[in-house]
């Protein structure tokens, strides 16, 4: 049999059960895309397609091939077209957005200013939020309140992600009330829901909350674009400011003068920024925590580990950081259980071969991740929190261990530039929790369940801490 004909083509692809003409819309349409998705892989298997009112997604969950598309971005793939659209019709050109050769400009610069130097220069200001939130979290503990984690750590995210992006001084962690926090707000949800609408309706009507959205951007692009200009003027007077930014504005400024970038590509960077580094990292130290308060034995030794490392309520020393070896494995299963982005969504740029799967262009091709995170095949036990299976010599050889499996910063040419700083706030607060309080959930664990917006968080998680 030739090549050619060993072939598999999309039309030959097994498809879930679905409605006349709706096809598989019906079912996708719910909020949680990634349960639907991981349940037709179990009906259908790793690779599949879905009708949606006739347009014809094609689903992976095969890591191999998942990894194999990832690594033909920008060339061969790109993200679903739509979320380009969406983000360049609010005015926002960032590198989270950005194709082709857009993206390699915007992708360099960002790489710099979120290099290793850097990230090391931004540790005072992890330091600083995780000590005002540890502050709040002992004053509920000694009154014996729960703590509803999500908009918590959300405000943590926050007030570092604002502090890092431009040295904007937010305290939503105090709950300071702050317009920009509320445009942040609203601003986000809003970009899902246009992301995820099947029709542009606020093109046609401008509903109250397509109003507010538009006066949110306003705001917020008009004070990011007042920093840009305030943050031009310090480098110009200072070599020691252009040599060790403080900030990740300051830092993409000085790589821009490189590559002569304009206000708005500025902004348009700024702005991903936050998107990132709210969402996401929030998320999966809330998923952290969840697993955490349900795994006393755990938290005791991260206790001790972070007795042997610093003696500080905090690790104030940036070398602390490297020493944390548990809170990082913490951090890593949490991600690998609970992925963020337990989907992404690539779009074909020409016609292409990948293994035996023939994709035509323009093809939707959905990579679902979180389905072989979660499976025995490779990792063993793999619905079980198990840090230990990120310690070096704590995972026996003959369990199944892929790290190569788990994608919560995408992979390819394309991973996550900010994965080094998320991976420091989460290991920071980890470790500082766990040193300062024992917690256990005020809820029950089935209770709490998986939500998914634009990325995917827990809802209902409430915890109680108790100063150890």
């Amino acid at each position: 049999m030739s090549e050619t004909a060993q072939l598999t083509s999309i039309k030959d692809l097994p498809s879930p059960k679905g409605k006349f003409i709706l096809g598989n819309l019906p079912e996708f349409k719910t909020e949680n895309k990634h349960l639907v998705l991981e349940k037709w892989a179990k009906e259908c298997g790793e690779l599949y397609k879905i009708s949606l009112a006739g347009k014809i997604f094609v689903v992976s969950t095969k890591p191999d091939l998942n990894a194999e598309i990832l690594k033909l971005r920008p060339k061969e793939f790109r993200r679903f077209g739509k979320i380009d659209e969406i983000f360049t019709e609010l005015g926002i050109t960032g590198v989270f957005n950005a194709e082709g050769e857009r993206w390699q400009r915007h992708r360099k610069i960002t790489s710099e200013a979120l290099n290793a130097q850097n990230v090391k220069s931004f540790y005072p200001t992890i330091l600083e939020k995780t000590e005002i939130l540890l502050s709040k979290f002992s004053t509920l503990a000694s009154a014996n309140q729960k703590v509803a984690i999500q908009s918590e750590m959300m405000a943590y995210t926050v007030d570092i992600t604002t502090k890092i992006a431009f040295g904007y001084q937010m305290n939503s962690i105090e709950n300071i009330a702050d317009n920009f926090q509320e445009h942040l707000e609203r601003i986000f949800p809003m970009i899902n829901q246009r992301i995820t609408a099947p029709l542009p309706l606020w093109r046609v009507i401008k509903s109250k909350e397509s109003k507010e959205l538009d006066k949110s951007l306003s705001e917020i692009k008009k004070l990011i674009y007042t920093f840009i200009d305030e943050a031009k003027d310090r480098l110009a007077q200072s070599d020691e400011l252009k040599a060790n930014p403080s900030n990740f504005l300051e830092a993409i400024l000085v790589e821009s003068e490189k590559e002569n970038f304009s206000k708005e590509e500025i902004y348009g960077n700024v702005f991903t920024m936050l998107l990132a580094g709210e969402d996401t990292t929030s998320n999966s130290i809330s998923w952290a925590i969840y697993y955490l308060a349900q795994h006393p034995e755990i938290v005791k030794r991260i206790r001790e580990e972070a007795n042997e490392v610093y003696h500080d309520e905090l690790p104030q020393d940036y070398s602390h950081f490297a020493k944390l070896k548990l809170a990082n494995a913490v951090a890593q299963e949490a991600i690998r259980i609970k992925p963020t982005t337990p989907q992404l969504y690539m779009q074909a740029n020409e016609d292409v071969i990948v293994g035996n799967l023939s994709i035509p262009k323009d093809t939707i091709v959905v990579l679902q991740s979180k389905f072989a995170q979660n499976s025995d095949e490779y990792f063993t036990d793999a619905l079980t929190f198990n840090p230990d299976r990120w310690m070096r010599g704590k995972c026996p050889v003959d369990h199944k261990h892929s790290p190569k499996v788990v994608k919560a910063f995408g992979g390819g040419p394309r991973y996550c530039p900010g994965m080094n700083l998320a991976m420091h706030e989460m290991t920071v607060l980890i470790s500082s929790l766990c040193k300062r309080f024992d917690f256990e959930l005020a809820v029950k664990a089935e209770d709490v369940k998986d939500k998914f917006a634009f990325t995917m968080h827990p809802d209902n998680l409430w915890v109680k801490f108790k100063i150890a």
